[in-house]
């Protein structure tokens, strides 16, 4: 049976939709593993069992919104033609069968929630499609694309849901499909006209073997692309992206390190890295970009020298490039964050107090952004809409969600404050006044350094910079 077929099929011939889940294994482990995603532990995701768990629910035991959700974002997850048509059927289908009446909140009450979930889910469709390789689609499933669109369009003013994801998405891929077809009749144009050339390249490009006998061998696979495509014109970010891929792919834990931290790594030669640096200060040039990043493809630990490099992108007027530096770089130290607390034979950190503060700014400047897009007045007036729309435990959903993103013990604390604001709202005016009581007294017990620790540790970087 079809993923389409499952989903479709109702829980029982008495109750289409099945029970509102509120306390379930697989329910449990999807939730689980859906707070790993866009975090630390991101890797570490099992979008398989999720994929599987999500459809087995739907289709034993209830018809919910949120994890048809789950679902689409496993489905659009490194997505193929195949798997991108069937999460748009897919949603078609439910929103044609179960719309009105699914949970988290069937009926006129669920309005506003459903809403939101289809806002989501459609933002999120429109942003798969923008990374679609269309080049990957044949003319049958072309059309069986353009069908589905069509028909998830025609199903969302039937539902009077709002267009502009599914419009956007839908102009995106004319978009691409048009360039694609542009770029290849350019290509046969060009190959009639300037056979000589093309034979040349084709004959360069096909030295490119892909060679996936060891990690090695791909590393040294992914190099030769990045070089040939360092060739075309505005490359230079994928060409960085790729080559910090080749480097880190096969790089799973810390290498072997003592107690000081001290690996039997060597460095760059600091005669080589004081010549790069003289040079930038004459003047920042090409064939130095050249030179700085062929020393990271062989020493996959000097991140001092992506500060370094991404210093002459800047200078060379090269953004994308040098942004494309900073967040791979910040990516992999995520990945492995005790790499920073690493240093090399000699007992050279792996990266300096300046590469230190330059990935830590980023972060701030991420961590004040959170902070800044949420508007408290604005999420308390959310949280009491949704409550009157959906019903108290969609608002509490809501709050909870913010409360598992929330960064700053100050944030954690906001969100419990409006949960209980809701619960009075609500008229549970007792459970509101124990709730209060709780976090008055974790405030008095509380140091500035307690409440927002990231103010605290940029005033001493800042202070030790003096």
């Amino acid at each position: 049976m079809s993923y389409r077929d499952q989903i479709l099929l109702p829980i029982s011939q008495d109750n289409p939709v099945g029970e509102k889940l509120l306390e379930d294994t697989l329910l449990d482990f999807i939730e689980s593993q859906i707070m790993k995603v866009g975090s630390l532990s991101h890797a570490e995701v099992q979008w398989d069992e999720i994929e599987k768990s999500t459809v087995k629910l739907l289709e034993t035991k209830t018809k919910d919104l949120k994890l048809l959700t789950y679902l689409l974002q496993c489905l659009q997850h490194k997505t193929t033609p195949e798997r991108f048509s069937l999460s748009i059927q897919i949603l078609t289908d439910f929103m044609g069968a179960y719309w009105q009446t699914c949970y988290p909140a069937p009926g006129d009450r669920g309005l506003l929630p459903r809403r939101k979930f289809f806002s989501q889910i459609a933002s999120r469709s429109m942003q798969a499609a923008e990374k679609l390789d269309v080049a990957m689609f044949n003319s049958e499933l072309k059309e069986e694309l353009d069908k589905a669109v069509a028909a998830l369009k025609t199903a969302s003013e039937t539902l009077s849901l709002p267009l502009d994801h599914i419009e956007a998405m839908e102009a995106s891929l004319k978009r691409k499909f048009a360039f694609l077809t542009e770029k290849k009749a350019a290509t046969q144009a060009n190959k009639a006209k300037n056979e000589g050339s093309s034979q040349a390249q084709g004959e360069s490009a096909a030295k490119i073997e892909i060679d996936g006998s060891s990690d090695r061998a791909v590393k040294q696979t992914l190099l030769k692309v990045s070089d040939f495509l360092s060739e075309l014109d505005d490359s230079d970010a994928l060409v960085l992206r790729l080559r910090r891929f080749a480097v880190w792919q096969s790089i799973k834990a810390l290498p072997e390190v003592d107690a000081k931290g001290q690996t039997q790594l060597m460095p760059v030669a600091p005669d080589r890295i004081r010549e790069y640096e003289e040079q930038l200060q004459r003047g920042a040039d090409l064939a130095l970009w050249r030179k700085v990043e062929q020393s990271l493809t062989v020493s996959p630990f000097w991140f001092d020298g992506h500060y370094l490099s991404y210093r002459i992108a800047s200078k060379l007027n090269k953004e994308e490039g040098a942004q494309a530096i900073q967040s791979e770089l910040l990516n992999f130290v995520k990945r492995l964050p005790k790499l920073l607390d690493c240093s090399f034979k000699s007992g050279i950190p792996f990266a300096g107090e300046e590469t230190k503060k330059w990935l830590s700014s980023v972060e701030e400047q991420a961590s004040n952004q959170s902070a800044m897009s949420v508007g408290w007045d604005d999420k308390r007036k959310e949280a009491f809409s949704l409550s009157k729309e959906g019903g108290l435990s969609v608002a509490l959903g809501m709050l909870n969600e913010g409360l598992k993103q929330s960064k700053e013990p100050r944030d954690s604390l906001y969100w419990r404050m409006l949960s209980a604001d809701t619960l009075k709202q609500n008229k549970l005016a007792a459970m509101a006044v124990e709730q209060y009581e709780t976090l008055l007294t974790q405030v008095q017990d509380m140091s500035v350094s307690d409440w927002e620790p990231s103010l605290v540790q940029r005033l001493e970087r800042v202070v030790k910079q003096g």
